[in-house]
């Protein structure tokens, strides 16, 4: 299959028009050593006679038809004027002739077969048979190899339209089959998670409404759960409706301009949790790209959370986001007033979630052990085209 592949390459290189430059400095050179050592006669008519025959044949890329024709004419006024034998007019009709039936068949290389024929068949030379023969071999055989050359060439290119179709064909049935799939998982995400969450804001509202006289402590985290409730549904359906029909729409579950809001909410949650939290966040968060905004927004709230769970009540946390010269730098240090970071482990899952986003968008990602304490960074590229 390789030896067929570069077969067919050096078969399209000689016949494209690239290696027309090539071709004529080695046929020259072989014109040159013929009249050279394989004659003893040749005068400047010969040479000139060589010379324009082999000239000629640079022309079969545009012209084959009239090349093949012209060849075959500076062959007969060889034979007619010639004084040592017009070699290299043959050997450059024979080229001509085998161009032209590479390029195109039907009556065109017929025809030109029949007149390089015709011109061996009108100088005879030692007779009419041998120059019968002569004409049957000089014509037929750059015909047939022609021929062959067109044939290796039309297969090739059938064997790639083939391919293109059957590589269109699996791209097709592969989108197809995500499509399905990101359907499936959309009709789940609603069925499930989105219902769940559904009943248990309700419920929580009802119970909000419930007990008017509740202490400020339990009415503050049933307002949490109630507002997380409703953000979390937004984006279930943000999700569903991105799932079912990724191109449909614009649908993104964050505008950049809103990405430090969210993040300081992010931020404001876990301090109501119990953990002091410094955060700087460069103003022109809100100029990247969607797709990094939510990344930022994402890598807040996993490592927050994260902070929470595993260093406790009372740990401190410092935040920062910057923005220069195209890239986005984020860093959250966290520290635990008590051993509770033991249990952390940067192949956690919500971690291995957060560098297959930053890998996505071309960038560094960062999560260990800091010895009491935790460190996670994010060194992302900004105006990422990466859709989800």
């Amino acid at each position: 299959m390789v030896e067929s592949t570069g077969m067919t390459r050096g078969i399209e290189w000689l016949l494209d028009g690239r290696s027309v430059p090539a071709r004529l400095v080695v046929l020259v050179a072989l014109a040159v050593g013929c009249l050279l050592l394989l004659t003893d006669s040749a005068d400047t008519l010969d040479w000139v006679i060589a010379l324009v025959a082999v000239t000629v044949t640079a022309g079969s890329v545009r012209w084959p038809l009239a090349t093949s024709l012209l060849t075959t004419g500076v062959l007969m006024v060889g034979f007619e004027f010639g004084h040592s034998g017009p070699v290299v007019a043959k050997v450059a009709a024979a080229i001509a002739l085998t161009e032209l039936a590479a390029r195109h068949h039907g009556w065109r290389p017929w025809l030109a077969a029949g007149v390089l024929a015709g011109a061996y068949l009108l100088h005879p030379g030692e007779g009419v048979a041998a120059a019968g023969y002569r004409a049957v071999v000089m014509a037929g055989l750059p015909l047939l190899i022609g021929t062959l050359l067109r044939s290796a060439r039309e297969s090739t290119e059938f064997a790639r339209r083939q391919a293109r179709e059957i590589s269109q064909r699996r791209e097709s049935e592969v989108a197809a089959a995500r499509a399905l799939e990101r359907t499936a998982i959309a009709r789940e995400l609603h069925d499930l998670i989105a219902h769940h969450v559904s009943s248990t804001v309700l419920r929580v509202g009802v119970a909000r409404h419930a007990l008017p006289d509740a202490p400020p402590a339990m009415l503050e985290v049933l307002d949490d759960i109630h507002a997380n409730g409703k953000s979390t549904l937004t984006d279930l359906r943000k999700l569903v409706t991105i799932l079912r029909d990724p191109h449909g729409n614009d649908e993104s579950f964050i505008a950049p301009a809103d990405v430090p809001d969210a993040i300081d909410t992010a931020v404001e949650r876990a301090r109501r949790l119990g953990v002091r939290v410094k955060s700087e966040i460069d103003a022109d968060v809100g100029t990247v790209d969607a797709l990094t905004g939510l990344t930022l927004l994402r890598l807040t709230q996993e490592g927050l959370a994260n902070t929470v769970k595993h260093a406790g009540t009372g740990a401190e946390a410092r935040l920062k986001v910057t923005v220069r010269d195209g890239m986005v730098d984020f860093a959250l240090h966290d520290r635990a007033t008590h051993a509770a970071t033991n249990g952390r482990s940067p192949h956690g899952v919500g971690l291995i979630g957060l560098r297959e986003r930053v890998t996505l968008l071309g960038g560094d990602f960062e999560a260990e052990s800091t010895g009491g304490g935790w460190h996670l960074a994010a060194h992302l590229p900004t105006g990422s085209r990466v859709s989800l």
